[in-house]
């Protein structure tokens, strides 16, 4: 799905449209999907090591809320740069499978990234 679905979805709905793409180049997507209403963009770190700052102000520049995820062999400690920034993300999605396809097994073990998360950060969850 991409930005004419969210577009389409939008004059149906105000209800909160986060987009999670995992996608090489996030910053390619900011404007597309800002215009077609998503209310949240969620990018991965593993793409972005590079850029986040410039992709987290952009999402906001673009009237969306800025949200991270990590796969789960990604390190919890690499979004921690993310959430404490001057212009912060306002989420942090925890993958507990691989992405890329359907039906695969909860990864039990990624639930220590949330814990950890929930206790570093209390008020990202409030």
């Amino acid at each position: 799905m991409g930005a004419p679905v969210i577009e389409s979805l939008r004059k149906h709905t105000k209800a909160y449209l986060d987009c999670h793409l995992m996608v090489t180049n996030p910053l390619d997507y900011v404007e597309p999907f800002g215009k077609a209403g998503a209310s949240g963009f969620t990018f991965h770190i593993e793409t972005s090591k590079d850029n986040w700052k410039e992709l987290i102000e952009n999402i906001k520049s673009h009237g969306m809320r800025p949200g991270v995820a990590i796969k789960p062999g990604t390190s919890v400690e690499e979004v921690y740069p993310l959430v404490e920034a001057e212009t912060p993300v306002e989420m942090v999605l925890v993958m507990t499978v691989e992405p890329g396809f359907g039906g695969q097994k909860f990864m039990p073990e990624t639930m220590d990234k949330v814990r950890i998360l929930r206790k570093k950060y209390p008020k990202l969850f409030s």
